[in-house]
């Protein structure tokens, strides 16, 4: 009798130990994070198929913990390309297991590099609610490159920042330092990555827990303001956008 009561005891301290220890490979769900995140992700012809691959799957790693709805977090692909291109909007996909398949199954454009036209894409268009954007939440723009854009990247990119959406940037070419750091948000040691394609996963859990204190609503400051589009349209899977002028 006590000898079965004994192994009875041990068998549920086992179970519930099991229990109580993470799963290996399973990573737990972020909660109390809110905000629109959008990936500008460089889908040109400088970027070869391998890069862009490991490229897809970091950015799938990134976001697998994250919990999507629209009391949780978006997120939303812009691609780098002759002409800048919608992948998908803020309130398309609203769980994990479709933002993993719309990811994986992303294509390459190739074209030229033209970044800064996607950025004021960005500001002009997809931070509006027409895009899914929501108002008064945090905004995070994560730009990965290889370093290399045919257009000036400086001045809508500081558009961005004006209307208070926080740069992270990763590199996984040579790039040029100071123009990165001069776009990146402040401190760039904290938004600016230089990193090789293999080794991106390296960054992986440092660039999250950036992105979610960015998110967190106590150590976040003050609402975001939509800004109202300049052009009508609607917004549908890989909407190309009308050609613009740059200048001041």
């Amino acid at each position: 009798m006590f000898a079965r009561t004994a192994l009875q005891l041990a068998l549920w301290l086992h179970v519930a130990l099991e229990q109580s220890l993470p799963k290996k490979g399973l990573q737990p769900f972020i909660p109390d994070s809110e905000g629109d995140l959008l990936f500008l992700l460089d889908s040109s012809g400088s970027v070869s198929y391998y890069e862009f691959s490991r490229v897809k799957e970091f950015i799938r790693g990134l976001l697998r913990p994250f919990t999507f709805g629209p009391s949780d977090v978006q997120t939303s692909i812009i691609h780098i390309s002759t002409v800048p291109t919608i992948e998908f909007p803020f309130d398309r996909y609203l769980s994990s297991g479709a933002v993993q398949q719309a990811i994986r199954d992303m294509q390459q454009l190739m074209g030229d590099t033209n970044t800064g036209k996607a950025l004021s894409f960005a500001k002009e268009k997809f931070f509006t609610d027409e895009a899914g954007a929501r108002a008064e939440v945090p905004k995070v723009l994560v730009w990965v490159t290889d370093g290399f854009s045919t257009d000036a990247i400086s001045q809508p990119m500081q558009l961005l920042k004006d209307m208070g959406v926080t740069v992270f940037i990763i590199s996984t070419g040579r790039g040029n330092y100071l123009e990165l750091s001069a776009a990146a948000s402040q401190p760039p040691e904290k938004h600016l990555y230089f990193v090789d394609v293999d080794d991106l996963p390296i960054i992986t859990k440092e660039l999250r827990d950036a992105i979610i204190g960015t998110m967190h609503w106590p150590a976040w400051g003050e609402p975001f303001q939509l800004a109202m589009p300049l052009w009508g349209g609607g917004m549908g899977e890989r909407q190309p956008v009308p050609q613009f002028s740059l200048g001041p």
